[in-house]
């Protein structure tokens, strides 16, 4: 006998073959990217409604394929909001799901605002053992600090109520609610997202934890733009006994093809997910999607990988080699692990930017003019006791062909009987350095700070700018005692 299919725990019946919301001929559902148009792919006669929040219904199903109330278990008046729970002060609802609910609350002894997660007690009811495991992962989470992961920092259980206390995102918009509000996303921005959420899934990754359900809903954005990977809910320890026999979990649309054939999730099938999350970010479209859920797993399974380029023409090529590889039907033909994606990413993000305008918004605030374009620029400050400084910013090439951001400033001839002196300096610098480099022909003492040219932003090249020229014109000045650079 053929090995038998294992049944899925979240599965789609009638739904947007674009969004994969669920839908009906008569309304498109809140969270559709093409809400606002006057119809639907799949239904055109259907009209859009206006969005009152944002926020579309999460769906569950229990493994027979019954949709599972979402409030199953909480008493149809909440008897937590504006009540205490353990330490906590409880307030609104802020998210909910097939776990539980998520609440806005208050630590009482600390005064910190927080984000209380309260498992589902109907789920307990059918499915006690869940809690034990519900444990497991909250405090393996909870040894997981990472700035773009939703920190877990406590976890407990009052009147009936288990919970877990997390960081709480001001704002908290999902990736998901930035399309259904703008629309698709411009390369550089979806790529600093991807770039952000494989960094949070290395260090998951690097910490024995696979994710499982990796999703822009799952994506949570403070209020300065950084990307926080959140709803471990799903989470799964990569050497669980039981990893092999657990259910299929996840979202159909986001799940890689060896899911659906009984394979244990891993991290390249989290990869698989991010493959998924970087197109519909790009298009607003799933590079896979139907309304009926045998028909989506073929089309994972066996279906060309479509170029996002043919609904994101704008994309680049090297945006959609790294999504194609993402979504490689073969595990082994997919990226071996969240930090080479990272590599690639990064080096994305510098080609994406706008270096110059970069440089030049640095200069905000110092007291110095520039010149040059592309990737060189010369930039001439004033420093303390009326004296200039000249400056160099260069994009370089550095190891494995990564670019780097290098900030140096001439301080004088690298003449030999120098050289003790500046074997000592370097011994005492705690910022930058000071080597011999070929400037205009000339060996040439410089003092110089290289930076990944993915992630340096203006406050850290002006800081570098600043410091350079105040150094190397005290060299200058210990060696030369003149200002001739």
């Amino acid at each position: 006998m053929g090995k038998r299919r294992k049944k899925v725990v979240a599965t789609v019946e009638h739904r947007c073959p674009y969004c994969n919301e669920e839908i009906s001929p008569d309304s498109l559902p809140p969270g559709c990217p093409y809400v606002g148009e006057t119809s639907c792919p799949l239904y055109p006669e259907a009209t859009a409604p206006a969005i009152e929040d944002g926020l579309g219904e999460t769906i569950a199903y229990r493994s027979d394929a019954t949709r599972v109330d979402l409030d199953d278990g909480f008493p149809q008046v909440d008897d937590l909001i504006d009540r205490t729970l353990g330490q906590y002060r409880i307030g609104p609802v802020i998210g909910r799901g097939s776990m539980g609910r998520v609440y806005r609350g208050e630590h009482k002894g600390l005064g910190r605002t927080c984000a209380i997660k309260v498992m589902n007690p109907g789920l307990i009811a059918r499915q006690p053992q869940i809690l034990e495991r519900f444990w497991t992962e909250a405090r393996a989470l909870a040894g997981l600090v990472h700035p773009h992961i939703v920190t877990v920092h406590n976890l407990g259980s009052d009147r009936s109520y288990h919970y877990i206390e997390m960081e709480y995102v001001p704002g908290g918009m999902s990736l998901k609610e930035t399309l259904v509000h703008g629309g698709a996303l411009v390369p550089i921005r979806a790529t600093s997202y991807v770039h952000q959420v494989a960094q949070a899934l290395g260090a998951a990754h690097q910490a024995g934890l696979v994710h499982r359900d990796v999703k822009p809903a799952n994506v949570l954005l403070t209020a300065d733009e950084r990307a926080k990977l959140a709803d471990f809910g799903l989470v799964r320890g990569m050497n669980m006994e039981d990893l092999a026999d657990a259910p299929i979990a996840g979202t159909p649309t986001f799940m890689a093809p060896e899911l659906f054939r009984g394979a244990p999730a891993s991290p390249s099938s989290d990869l698989y997910s991010v493959g998924v999350m970087y197109f519909y970010l790009l298009s607003a479209r799933l590079p896979f999607a139907s309304d009926r859920l045998p028909l989506l797993i073929r089309l994972h399974e066996r279906a060309p990988i479509p170029d996002v380029r043919q609904f994101a023409p704008e994309t680049p090529e090297a945006i959609a080699s790294i999504i194609t590889r993402c979504l490689a039907k073969d595990p082994a033909e997919r990226y071996a692990s969240a930090g080479d994606l990272i590599e690639d990413l990064q080096t994305l993000i510098f080609e994406l930017r706008d270096i110059e305008s970069l440089i030049r918004e640095s200069l905000d605030g110092l007291d110095g003019v520039i010149e040059g374009q592309r990737d060189r620029w010369r930039i001439l400050l004033k420093v303390p006791g009326e004296r200039l400084q000249e400056v160099r910013v260069e994009v370089t090439e550095g190891r494995q062909k990564r670019s780097l951001l290098s900030v140096y400033s001439v301080c004088c001839p690298a003449d030999p009987s120098h050289y003790e002196f500046a074997l000592k300096l370097n011994a005492e610098l705690t910022y930058g350095g000071l080597s011999i480099h070929d400037v205009d022909g000339k060996s040439m003492f410089v003092m110089t700070r290289s930076y990944p040219g993915s992630n340096v932003g203006p406050d850290e090249i002006r800081a570098s700018i600043r410091e350079i020229a105040r150094r190397s014109d005290w060299v200058e000045q210990q060696l030369t005692h003149a200002d001739v650079f």
